[in-house]
């Protein structure tokens, strides 16, 4: 079995975290029992940077909607995370850096608050978009404007909305031939892997890291605007997450 971030011990994934900071990937604030915090660390020039993880600036953005990046808040690294959110968290941010150039990543909520949740123990990810630039070409993607408010010809998706009664006859909509950004339409599918290969996917518990869910099909808990479960004025469903893509680690109560 594949060790992702989900399969794995606090205390593993602890050791693991330390092992980044050893290789001045990331800078560890401080822990608690059971919780740790990120540092703002800038791993090329080896000093502090507030905000920045593993070559990521992360900022919290609560609209997530172009044209209003005046509310994007100042750089902050994640504090009193589950060790294994923050060991994903730290994977996701490399990979981004690395793969498609990404410097910022926006997010809705990622610290741990206390609640009675998996946001409030640190094992949550709100995710809002990304920006950055790869071979000269600017990356800049929010889950609201590229992929939630989106309308593809041929689906009843106007607004970007499933209308009602579609139940979970639903798809990953900028796949499909019209879809209008098909290089927003490969960062997704990418960031879907990634989050469902390394954070909760079918099952509450471990599970092979091999076999994924597909965007549009039945992931448990990875929730985004395509996701085929409808719950329209809760916080559970796809309509709650036209925004953002919600990531977990472990059970969505108290662990």
């Amino acid at each position: 079995m594949v060790l992702t971030p989900r399969n794995i011990s606090k205390s593993e994934a602890l050791d693991v975290l330390k092992g980044f900071e050893d290789e001045g990937l990331i800078l560890l604030e401080g822990t608690v029992p059971g919780r740790v915090s990120l540092d703002g660390w800038n791993p090329v020039t080896g000093t502090k940077q507030a905000g920045n993880v593993a070559g990521v600036i992360v900022r919290f953005w609560g609209s997530g909607r172009k044209g209003t990046e005046s509310q994007i808040k100042a750089g902050v690294a994640p504090d009193r995370l589950d060790p294994r959110n923050a060991m994903a968290f730290v994977l996701l941010c490399q990979s981004l850096n690395t793969a498609w150039g990404i410097t910022q990543l926006y997010h809705a909520g990622i610290s741990g608050n206390g609640a009675s949740n998996c946001h409030g123990q640190g094992r949550a990810v709100d995710f809002v978009g990304v920006r950055g630039s790869i071979e000269g070409t600017e990356v800049y993607f929010t889950v609201f404007d590229d992929w939630g408010n989106i309308h593809v010809p041929g689906l009843t998706t106007p607004n970007g909305d499933w209308p009602a009664g579609t139940g979970s006859n639903t798809s990953y909509r900028l796949l499909d031939n019209a879809a209008p950004d098909t290089f927003a339409t490969q960062f997704f599918l990418e960031f879907y892997l990634f989050a469902a290969t390394n954070y909760q996917d079918r099952t509450a518990g471990i599970e092979l890291a091999d076999d994924p869910t597909e965007i549009g099909k039945q992931s448990r808990f990875i929730m985004h605007p395509d996701h085929p479960t409808s719950a329209p004025g809760t916080p559970n469903g796809r309509e709650a997450h036209k925004g953002h893509i919600h990531l977990q680690i472990g059970p969505t109560g108290l662990a």
